[in-house]
């Protein structure tokens, strides 16, 4: 493959969309032919349906359920053009999203590149190489040679629309030292028209880890939360979005102490008020969001995050929220950074916290141990949570590796609404692990792939597809215009039943980051099993009533609010 920029049109705003009071349905109507069977991906014709103006939705490609087996990897690295511009890399951040609005996922993946240059030789590489910008394609990923070259200590990276343009600007998170290929600062780049140009500088000396994104005060811009580290002071930030790209510390005016450290962020509503509460994995510290009064936020202490520690460098590390047993309430999935599990031969697992709030008590429970989650044998800093096989449950995906190949997945089995169970698909490894990942579709065939960024530039990064049974599936983009949906709420019900609690299928709220130093698709994606059709319910923050779509067919990717590529 030859590298290159490809600019791509910028989407359409639909500023009327956001401001809808009354309740919309939509009906398909197919302006061409869909897929009904067979291997292939359909990639072209677009599906329109039409409800009232700006409420529309469109199918942007559509793939069909199938295959057989068991849940299995196979690597594609080198086939989808990864591995040749991936050394030289010590990998610590990845953040995938369409950057040019060409219907295909991009990839930007950032290193540690402060160490001498003897350390980074091998697989073609005779030092350390910039974080880099890969462009997705029909055929695979090729380098962005107009992307910024930078070389430092990039820890974490989203992408997101801060500028309610209507494109994915780009944070990356730096931990800088004092020395040669160590002070690069953390900053937030613009997007023009698929071009990245720095826009301004966040902080040139806090060890910042993970980056969370939420609109924090309810102004209709995204805000930042960047997690410092305990190593480097402890201190992390809450940015308020001034506009135009630009942001001053607020974290004391939103109620926040300056002494939370941590490796990992959500910003999930966790207590169902439609505002977004900060979860902060290391320090494992809750943030309740106050709501419209003061838009600040108050520590939470009823629930109990501790961790058994045996070292002086063990951490809870990423962390994700998502309704993993299907009550609608979301969980937490909270990775570990133990170096006691290499150094001491520790069983740690990554653990699961569910969520058992009632009313305006929240809690939050461990089951770990009930739920079947086994102990690992090395680390795992990141975690996703993602319906590999659509089987209609959402699996936990680590970064630890198995015997096989691949990364441990914790199957769910799940059951009965309360009682999460979970089943390991692989045998855990040795001491490999991944430091971060992200969940796509690379090449629109419906099965979902994974990315693992690999720290030691001995051993290649990897993207591997899956394989094995797959059941229906969907996946929700909110394009329309400002955030593009991160923080809203998309819940999926049997068809003909929407809102109804004992038909909902699954609930996932639209994140822009994930796991450990891992930026998100802003995208909702769904496991129906055999649910061949479905009712959605689209809750954006604070915005009443629900938009109501109806006998949505499965095994598609839809886009609400905007036109597709």
């Amino acid at each position: 493959m030859t590298s290159g920029h490809r600019t791509g049109r910028k989407r359409p705003r639909a500023i009327g969309y956001l401001l809808a009071t009354t309740l919309t349905t939509c009906t398909l109507v197919a302006c061409g032919a869909s897929p009904t069977g067979g291997s292939e991906p359909s990639l072209s014709p677009t599906i329109r349906a039409h409800g009232a103006p700006n409420d529309s939705y469109e199918v942007c490609w559509a793939a069909p359920a199938g295959g057989s087996g068991t849940l299995a990897f196979v690597d594609r690295t080198d086939e989808l053009g990864l591995t040749a511009p991936l050394a030289g890399m010590m990998g610590h951040a990845i953040a995938a999203g369409d950057i040019n609005d060409d219907g295909w996922v991009d990839l930007f993946v950032g290193t540690f590149a402060d160490r001498p240059p003897s350390e980074y030789a091998g697989r073609g590489a005779s030092g350390p190489s910039p974080d880099q910008l890969l462009l997705g394609s029909p055929t695979g990923f090729t380098l962005d040679t107009t992307f910024p070259e930078t070389r430092g200590r990039s820890s974490g990276a989203v992408f997101a629309d801060l500028d309610n343009d209507g494109d994915l600007d780009l944070v990356i998170a730096r931990n800088p030292r004092t020395g040669a290929r160590q002070t690069a600062p953390s900053v937030v780049l613009r997007n023009d028209d698929g071009r990245f140009s720095e826009a301004g500088v966040l902080d040139t000396k806090r060890g910042f880890r993970s980056i969370g994104v939420l609109d924090a005060d309810g102004d209709g811009l995204l805000d930042l939360f960047v997690t410092e580290d305990r190593w480097t002071g402890g201190s992390s930030v809450l940015y308020r979005n001034n506009g135009d790209l630009r942001f001053s510390d607020a974290t004391t005016d939103f109620g926040l102490p300056k002494n939370v450290h941590g490796l990992g962020v959500s910003t999930a509503d966790l207590n169902g008020d439609q505002w977004p509460d900060l979860f902060v994995s290391g320090s494992n510290r809750l943030f309740l969001h106050r709501g419209p009064s003061d838009h600040g936020f108050t520590e939470d202490t009823q629930s109990d995050f501790g961790w058994p520690t045996y070292g002086k460098e063990d951490d809870p590390a990423g962390v994700v929220a998502r309704d993993l047993d299907g009550d609608g309430r979301p969980e937490l999935v909270i990775g570990q950074h133990y170096n006691s599990t290499l150094d001491d031969d520790r069983q740690v697992p990554i653990r699961v916290y569910a969520n058992r709030t009632e009313g305006n008590r929240i809690r939050f429970v461990d089951v770990t141990d009930s739920a079947g989650l086994l102990g690992l044998p090395t680390k795992s800093p990141h975690v996703e949570v993602a319906d590999l096989d659509a089987d209609g449950l959402p699996d936990l995906v680590t970064t630890a590796a198995a015997d096989e190949h691949g990364p441990v997945v914790f199957r769910n089995v799940t059951e009965t609404p309360g009682r999460l169970k979970f089943e390991v698909s692989a045998v855990p490894g040795g001491a490999q692990y991944w430091v971060t990942g992200s969940i796509l579709d690379a090449d629109h065939d419906g099965a979902l792939d994974v990315a693992l960024v690999e720290w030691f530039p001995e051993k290649p990064s990897l993207l591997l597809s899956t394989t094995g049974s797959r059941g229906h599936w969907l996946a929700v983009e909110l394009g329309a215009a400002g955030t593009l949906g991160v923080g809203s709420e998309v819940s999926v019900y049997a068809a003909g039943h929407a809102g109804d609690a004992a038909h909902l299928l699954g609930r996932a709220q639209i994140s822009a980051q994930s796991g450990y130093g891992a930026g998100a698709e802003p995208v909702a994606r769904f496991g129906l099993g055999d649910t061949s059709r479905v009712d959605i319910e689209i809750r954006r923050l604070r915005s009443e009533p629900a938009q109501i779509l109806h006998a949505v067919e499965a095994d598609r990717w839809i886009r609400v609010g905007a036109p597709c590529p």
